[in-house]
């Protein structure tokens, strides 16, 4: 398309944004959250901000070292400048204070040629005398409401006949080809069978006291989902990866985690176990340090773009959310805090197509539910966003810390379904493993499943009264 005039555009922008990555990790995560490869105008630019994204997702901290290796090494050096252009990105950058200002400049340069190619294809289609206008001017709405929409996707009203269709549609998939539903799986099949899976674009949160077991549960989910071949990220910022990984190390090689943490009790053989099970391949990655919501948004974006993402898990939410901020706040400021926390989490895992997990640790609880009776979502503390948000919440607790470390109860576990898409709640028991530190479907002595739905359960407590 012949424009006729210069495009608009700002270069010093683009190399002041892509230096001031190269320079400081933090302006990084900042620069992936507030633009894409695409806004920038020159092709090596893209290039560049997509190497730069690439070492982040992989855990390189990008410098001019490590940039230069990353295009060289995947044959992008030329196309990208060559090194003298690389190396002298970083010339002159003011302050990391101006990344925003800049990266403004960029975003805004990037919309403004997008509207001039839009009017340009508009008018072309105007001159066209076979195009009706009706018609045309409701696609040009639909169009420039796509540019305004900051993720870039088509505005417009979808008619009944068109939804139901592509329901119907994805029901007879599912139908014909149920190993290629992308559902996520606990591996418990209890609750499973209750929740029906976890699906992308979906919120999930699980929720439980201290120590109850709620890293364990979603660790589970996690290794199960890369078991089956979906690309996990974990975000934990109460345990250390080496914690998670012992774990599901111990439990694959059969050793019971009470040697793996004492090394010096471990035999010949169980060591041998240990070190073929610490050998698997997994695709799941886990950030332990330096946690927040910036930098989940940021590695989410760019782990999607680099090598797929189909599942985030964050552990837990007061650890993140709250992180920087002052500690002797009120609620309503650690509310305000959540609640963009969860609209972010839910945009994030609609627009990347991913199921996005929450832990969330009880802050406050009612004298009723410490005793062990059921929890109801009035009890999930905080705002109202952290009820409303999630399409599955997920109570968890162990009747052993309920019950005063009663060694009767201390393989007993339940999961309260609080909240479902399909509106099917209830009570699924598990069983706790000691040993192996792993949650177990249970079962009773007859070999049927312990699991209640909502029916069942008001029926257990009409009984009792």
């Amino acid at each position: 398309m012949d424009i006729g005039e210069p495009l608009p555009k700002d270069l010093d922008a683009e190399r002041a944004l892509l230096g001031a990555a190269l320079l400081w990790p933090t302006a990084a995560l900042e620069i992936f959250r507030l633009v894409r490869a695409k806004d920038f105008f020159l092709t090596e630019h893209q290039c560049i901000f997509r190497h730069i994204q690439s070492l982040y997702a992989q855990g390189t901290v990008p410098d001019l070292i490590t940039i230069i290796d990353s295009l060289r090494s995947n044959g992008d050096l030329e196309r990208s400048g060559g090194a003298g252009n690389i190396s002298s990105l970083t010339d002159g950058i003011p302050s990391i204070f101006n990344v925003p200002h800049y990266a403004a400049i960029v975003r805004n340069k990037s919309r403004l040629r997008n509207l001039i190619h839009w009017s340009e294809s508009l008018k072309q289609r105007a001159f066209s005398e076979e195009n009706d206008a009706e018609q045309l001017i409701e696609s040009a709405i639909s169009e420039i409401l796509s540019i305004a929409d900051d993720d870039g996707g088509l505005v417009e009203a979808r008619p009944w006949k068109e939804v139901a269709a592509s329901a119907m549609g994805e029901v007879e998939r599912a139908m014909l080809n149920p190993e290629q539903v992308r559902r996520i799986h606990f591996g418990l099949a209890d609750l499973d069978d209750m929740t029906g899976g976890l699906y992308p674009k979906e919120v999930v949160s699980i929720v439980s006291q201290t120590s109850h077991g709620k890293t364990l549960l979603a660790a589970q989910a996690a290794f199960q989902a890369d078991q089956d071949g979906f690309k996990v990220l974990i975000f934990s910022a109460e345990m250390r990866a080496e914690d998670i990984a012992l774990r599901e190390i111990a439990y694959k090689a059969g050793v019971k985690f009470y040697f793996v943490r004492r090394p010096e009790k471990l035999t010949s053989a169980e060591y041998e176990r240990l070190v073929v099970a610490s050998e698997r391949e997994h695709s799941l990655q886990i950030v332990d340090r330096d946690v927040t919501p910036l930098r989940i948004w940021a590695m989410a974006e760019a782990a999607k773009r680099n090598y797929g993402l189909d599942l985030v898990i964050v552990d837990y939410d007061q650890l993140v959310i709250e992180a920087g901020i002052n500690p002797d706040s009120d609620d309503d400021n650690v509310f305000r805090q959540q609640r963009a926390f969860m609209f972010s989490a839910k945009k994030l895992a609609e627009r990347l197509d991913i199921n996005f997990m929450l832990l969330s640790q009880v802050r406050k609880l009612s004298p009723t539910v410490l005793k062990g009776a059921q929890p109801h979502l009035d009890d999930v503390w905080g705002d109202s966003s952290v009820r409303n948000t999630p399409q599955v919440i997920l109570w968890l607790c162990r009747d052993f810390l309920i019950h005063g470390l009663d060694k009767r109860y201390e393989r007993m576990a339940k999961v309260y379904v609080l909240k479902s898409r399909n509106s099917c709640t209830g009570l699924v028991s598990l069983e706790f493993d000691p040993e192996m530190v792993r949650f177990t479907d249970q079962v009773s002595d007859e070999g049927k499943s312990t699991s209640h739905t909502t029916t069942d359960r008001e029926r257990e407590i009409e009984s009792d009264n």
